[in-house]
């Protein structure tokens, strides 16, 4: 162990655990600051349909995000029907109308389940403000057993199923997670303890990052405990205001990218060195803002495409164009080419750039295509894309082709 790192608690199992700060991507003031320019822009230039629109998909997808991060098969299609239950106030009968037929439940059904219960507990906590205070070891009980209420009834029909014991620590020492061995179940409830007490001591968003990761590492619930941290990373960030509106989900990123979720988590995990998960959990608050800003100029070139007086066949082939600052003709031709015969296809942009819908940008012997739309939101984006090429590693590809 460096001078620099430096042990998070000094109770047994989770003394174990070190964290070199200086290592990490980004430090809190900047995280809190980050978001705080994102606040000033969404008041002074973000349309407020753009930012309604924003604030509903970003439940639905936050919620989905949240399911599958228990391996759910529901589709997004699936979840948007269940979302609208939850949204319009009517409960999940399905299931007792099932059982009350003699009728078998599947995988489909828990899954529909499931969504509906974090559906519900996520709207509750978006539409409350959350204390520090009011994070106990019971509250994370409680939270367990609204986000998994009636699923153990699926102990009878599913093949493997694991009890949750809603609300209920775990009880035995049988989980593993890859190789990585959890707490032993008596020490859970003096962990959890001692881990919230050192939380409300030092409440930041790296904080919260550790929290996370150290909940996860003691392993409370015998089922469930990843949606438990992703809501309670959630509430807690918004309780050190940041991400207030509800504008994005640093659990949409993990969705996104859940390979490199659980990879960073395990490694956390298994070499006791929090550096790997809190380094990706404060990428996904970063990049998260960042495609706040993306979305909100996505939108309005979306505006701009579909209200331009031009044929919908030449809007479908610029289609891309939306979510990419500029596109290689090549490029542009092997993603909307496959149904349209190569002279169409130059006959349309050259139709769009006659008619001034698009720029033709001619760079050596490449030609690239971009909508011809100018959005003030363009520079902000490109300072923060570049800021956080600068500090991190690796950054997915629909971000960066953005700018």
């Amino acid at each position: 162990m460096t001078n620099k790192s430096q042990k998070i608690l000094n109770i047994q199992f989770l003394d174990k655990f070190i964290l070199t700060k200086d290592l990490l991507p980004f430090n809190d003031k900047e995280i809190i600051e980050l978001d705080k320019e994102l606040t000033e822009y969404e008041q002074t230039l973000m349309n407020p349909e753009v930012e309604k629109t924003l604030i509903s998909k970003n439940e639905l997808l936050a919620s989905f995000a949240i399911s599958k991060a228990e391996r759910s098969n529901l589709t997004l299609a699936e979840a948007k029907d269940v979302y609208d239950l939850v949204v319009n106030n009517k409960d999940y009968d399905f299931i007792a109308k099932k059982i009350k037929l003699g009728q078998k439940l599947n995988q489909n059904d828990h899954d529909r389940l499931e969504f509906f219960n974090i559906v519900k507990v996520f709207r509750k906590l978006n539409s409350q403000e959350f204390q520090l205070k009011q994070l106990t070891p019971a509250f994370i009980k409680s939270l367990h057993l609204e986000l998994t209420q009636g699923l153990d009834i699926f102990y009878d029909h599913l093949g493997e199923f694991e009890s949750y014991r809603s609300g209920k620590w775990r009880n035995n020492d049988l989980i593993r997670v890859g190789s990585y061995l959890p707490a032993p179940h008596k020490i859970i409830d003096k962990g959890v303890r001692e881990l919230i007490k050192w939380l409300k001591k030092d409440f930041s968003p790296t904080s919260v990052a550790i929290f996370h990761c150290l909940l996860y590492a003691l392993h409370p619930f015998s089922n469930g405990n990843k949606r438990v941290c992703r809501i309670l990373e959630h509430i807690l960030l918004r309780t050190l205001k940041i991400n207030t509106k509800n504008l994005y989900s640093t659990s949409y990123y993990y969705h996104i990218e859940k390979d490199r979720y659980y990879k960073h988590l395990l490694y956390s995990l298994e070499r006791k060195n929090l550096n790997h998960f809190t380094s990706f959990a404060l990428e996904a608050i970063v990049l998260s803002i960042i495609s706040v800003i993306k979305t909100s100029i996505e939108v309005q070139k979306d505006n701009y495409l579909n209200n331009f007086e031009i044929d919908d066949k030449i809007k479908m082939v610029l289609r891309p164009l939306v979510k990419r600052e500029k596109i290689q003709f090549k490029t542009l031709f092997k993603i909307r080419g496959k149904k349209v015969a190569r002279q169409t296809f130059v006959t349309y942009l050259q139709k769009a750039h006659q008619a001034k819908l698009i720029n033709r940008i001619q760079v050596g012997k490449a030609v690239y295509y971009s909508l011809n739309l100018e959005v003030v939101e363009k520079e902000v984006l490109k300072n923060w894309i570049d800021l956080a090429k600068k500090r991190f590693d690796y950054i997915p590809d629909e971000i960066k082709l953005a700018i």
